[in-house]
């Protein structure tokens, strides 16, 4: 049964389902009925058009009027917005289908008015026995109230409100998030937003309002709205909302536990005893109910349903099927089957209606993210509705990617390759639309989740050709299997909780790990084994197979990377990918400089909650790391360059063509900086520094700063001049990244003290070095090394930091782009 509220102590307070669900108070009740309009519910809506359902709406449509008829005494609801449309940018993000925010919302009448007022479930008394208790937290931590709705009659214990101006306001920010990526200053335009009528409608179980609100602005609008609009002064977008029953307390909230990696709500429990902590965390989960919940045969009540948007084009639409069916498996090998099941979107049905889980497809202007989200009841953590959102761009960067290691000629491996990726990139979102987070450690037990995000596995085969034969995965992994059977597994209530301690012991003994994105997308992230974009045990492996690919890639790269007919100058955006192949294997090795290895360990677990790593290792992993800098690895082949030609007539540039300060030539060099830079912040990163000269105090072989810093400049600076211009001037270009490397770090106010020391005592030996070159060699030489001494010395003398030319950003390496 859905719970009600109770009068005590003239405040609502939640009574506390038999599963302990704590629950906040309400704000003060009305201190008598107030009198009601005289107009009736029918003389009001004369003319609408109206929808039972849930709460009942009555549309006018000459008005753009919207009237919500509810019952007389408070309702209480779930209240989702997303946003129905899109604006087809990934650099903004305001995407077809977005999952805005989840609130329990209640109805209040006061007088003459409906006050909308939003539930705070963040502050809550599980002292279901104690009323006097959870007022003290009612009182502390108020509501909001949102908006007031003009109450226009009433009857028969009915009221009927007007909704219009709240269901006509940005609930959903874009204002705001045209503001933040610098696009303009939009206000809504309150005479030209209107109730789209066509996907307002209401059901038993839900009611959902379209509206589709226009934008704004009187300023100069950006760039991206002038390229995206047909009137970039205006926009229009349609926002969705909609109502449902708070749900019924047949689901029982689950812990959250560090070790499986679930989304989930957190809140502050102010009931819990001295001993425990303030912060609870329940996992995100769809609710799931066996007939009788104590026989493990006993059939599922009602499966998990996902629907795929019929608008995804075909062959990727099928694959998309393909991957959405992997956690059909999932929970087969779970021991929950047919507790998944995979189908297609109803012809007539909106994929912002709440009754549907959907994997819906999103067309953007340039490449971007694919997305798993969900709505659901912030009381529980219970998801209410599944959003993943499937990128358009997908297919067209993995075909990039293939094009650009393989050639363009293939006529069906081309194809195979890319629906590959999108199984495995289905299988990801809807993996989050289920409560699962990243786990980025998984590729270090044999592509262990779909939840890590795998490269291509690219090897070159005996014959010493690229090998794409095993490029992405084929199922869920080990890890997924067992993550649902912790998260989704039915038990009866008394032996739940030594049933999931069961489950996680049984992983832990088969060496699944869980770290996520906070371990792995900062730059100072310290665990090697935690990286986006990496495919093998250790980085080191990783980095290897990397640079042994692109080499091959590189010798081959020519018109074959192309279709016949293309343009030569496509070659330069389809080489960006091979040229920095190896950067996400580089950002994951540098991860053991000055590594750790940690878990979210669990006191009794048996997990070493951190072991920094030997010293030994450090080493091999910075000398392995330095050969990325030798000028072979930095040059690129004069046969490549010179088919690296400016754009044609008609195409714009583009965020997947190299930076240039030659144009409209190719900037090799500058390209090779790039990379060159990208090593040494890797190994000079603030905090990775910090934890070189911490690390080494212990005793031990550590790795000291010191140490990397010289091995650094020993790399660089001390090796024998190649003889080719071209190799001297690559041998430079890692002088130029040390040099500037260093004296960030010097300047960096936010490094430790021990650090810039180290940085600034090296500088004084780099500034002698240089000056002393200075006096020979060709002009060449000599303005280099005269403009490096006279960058250092500036610093030294005056700690003046100097201003020299930066290296240029790369284009995006992975396939979502660049944020």
């Amino acid at each position: 049964m859905p719970i009600r509220p109770r009068l005590a102590s003239a405040l609502l307070l939640l009574a506390c389902a038999p599963s302990a669900r704590p629950a906040p108070a309400g704000p003060a009740a009305p201190a008598s009925a107030p009198s009601a309009p005289a107009a009736s519910i029918a003389a009001r809506t004369a003319g609408m058009a109206r929808h039972d359902g849930f709460i009942p709406i009555h549309v006018d449509p000459r008005a753009e009027k919207l009237l919500l008829e509810l019952p007389a005494d408070s309702t209480r609801a779930l209240l989702f917005f997303s946003l129905a449309t899109g604006l087809g940018s990934n650099p903004v993000g305001l995407d077809r289908g977005a999952d805005g925010d989840a609130h329990v919302v209640r109805f209040d009448r006061a007088g003459d008015r409906v006050l909308v007022v939003l539930e705070n479930w963040r502050y809550r008394s599980s002292a279901g026995d104690t009323t006097a208790h959870a007022r003290t937290v009612a009182e502390s931590f108020p509501p909001s109230t949102v908006a007031a709705l003009p109450l226009v009659a009433a009857e028969g214990g009915r009221l009927l409100a007007d909704a219009s101006d709240f269901v006509l306001r940005d609930w959903t920010g874009i204002a705001d998030a045209l503001q933040r990526a610098g696009q303009g200053s939009y206000a809504l335009a309150r005479d030209r937003s209107t109730i789209h009528r066509p996907l307002t409608r209401a059901f038993p179980g839900n009611t959902e309002i379209d509206a589709a609100l226009t934008f704004t602005t009187s300023g100069r609008p950006g760039p991206i709205m002038r390229e995206l609009l047909p009137d970039a002064q205006a926009l229009t977008l349609r926002q969705h909302i909609s109502l449902l029953p708070l749900p019924d307390d047949r689901f029982r909230p689950r812990p959250a536990d560090p070790r499986v990696g679930y989304f989930g709500v957190q809140f502050k429990d102010y009931a819990q005893p001295i001993q425990a902590a303030l912060e609870q965390r329940w996992a995100a989960r769809h609710r799931l109910l066996r007939a009788d919940p104590r026989d493990p045969s006993s059939p599922i009540v009602a499966p998990i349903v996902y629907h795929i948007d019929r608008g995804i084009p075909e062959p990727v639409r099928s694959a998309t099927v393909e991957g959405a069916k992997w956690w059909e498996e999932a929970f087969a090998r779970a021991g929950l089957p047919g507790a998944f099941v995979v189908r297609d979107l109803p012809e007539d049905a909106d994929p912002m209606d709440a009754r549907y889980n959907v994997v819906q497809w999103e067309n953007r202007n340039e490449r971007g993210w694919s997305i798993g989200g969900s709505l659901g009841d912030p009381r529980t953590g219970e998801i209410v509705k599944g959003m993943a959102r499937m990128d358009s761009h997908r297919a067209r960067t993995d075909y990039n990617l293939y094009a650009g290691l393989m050639g363009a000629d293939a006529a069906a491996a081309d194809t195979a390759f890319v629906l590959a990726r999108i199984r495995q990139v289905t299988a990801h979102e809807i993996g989050h639309t289920l409560g699962l987070a990243h786990n980025y450690i998984a590729s270090t037990y044999e592509r262990g989740s779909v939840m890590d995000y795998p490269p291509p596995r690219v090897r070159l085969d005996a014959a010493g050709r690229v090998d794409i034969a095993e490029a992405y995965d084929a199922g869920p992994g080990e890890f997924d299997v067992w993550a649902i059977r912790w998260g989704y597994g039915i038990f009866p209530p008394e032996s739940e909780r030594d049933s999931l301690a069961a489950i996680v012991r049984e992983g832990l003994e088969r060496g699944f790990l869980f770290l996520s994105d906070a371990d792995a997308r900062p730059e100072f992230a310290a665990d090697p084994r935690t990286s986006l974009w990496d495919d093998a045990a250790t980085p080191e492996e990783f980095l290897r197979h990397q640079m042994d690919v692109r080499r091959v890639a590189m010798r081959a790269y020519g018109e074959r990377n192309i279709r016949e007919g293309e343009p030569i100058a496509l070659l330069q955006e389809r080489f960006a990918p091979v040229y920095f192949m190896h950067r996400f294997a580089i950002a994951s090795l540098a991860k053991a400089v000055g590594g750790m290895e940690y878990a979210y360990a669990l006191r009794g677990d048996g997990l070493a909650a951190t072991r920094p790593v030997p010293g030994a290792r450090q080493r091999a992993a910075l000398s392995q790391l330095l050969t990325v800098l030798r000028p072979a690895e930095l040059a690129i082949p004069d046969t490549v360059v010179a088919l690296l030609a400016p754009r044609p007539y008609g195409y714009r540039s583009s965020v997947e063509l190299f930076g240039s300060r030659t144009a409209p030539a190719f900037d090799e060099l500058g390209a090779a900086r790039t990379l060159a830079q990208m090593v040494v912040d890797a190994i000079l990163q603030r905090e990775r520094a910090g934890r070189l000269a911490t690390f080494s105090t212990r005793g031990g072989d550590a790795l000291g700063l010191a140490e990397t810093i010289d091995s650094l400049v020993a790399a660089t600076w001390q090796r024998p001049a190649p003889a080719s211009p071209k190799a001297a001037a690559l041998a430079r270009i890692g002088q130029r990244a040390v040099a500037d490397g260093l004296l960030e770090l010097a300047a960096d106010t936010a490094a430790m003290p021990e650090v810039r020391a180290m940085a600034e005592l090296k500088l004084r030996t780099l500034a002698s070095v240089a000056s002393t070159r200075s006096a020979r060699g060709t002009d060449v030489e000599r303005a280099h090394w005269l403009a490096l001494a006279g960058d250092l010395r500036r610093w030294i003398d005056r700690e003046e930091l100097p201003s020299p030319t930066p290296a240029l950003r790369a284009p995006p390496g992975d396939p979502f782009g660049a944020p």
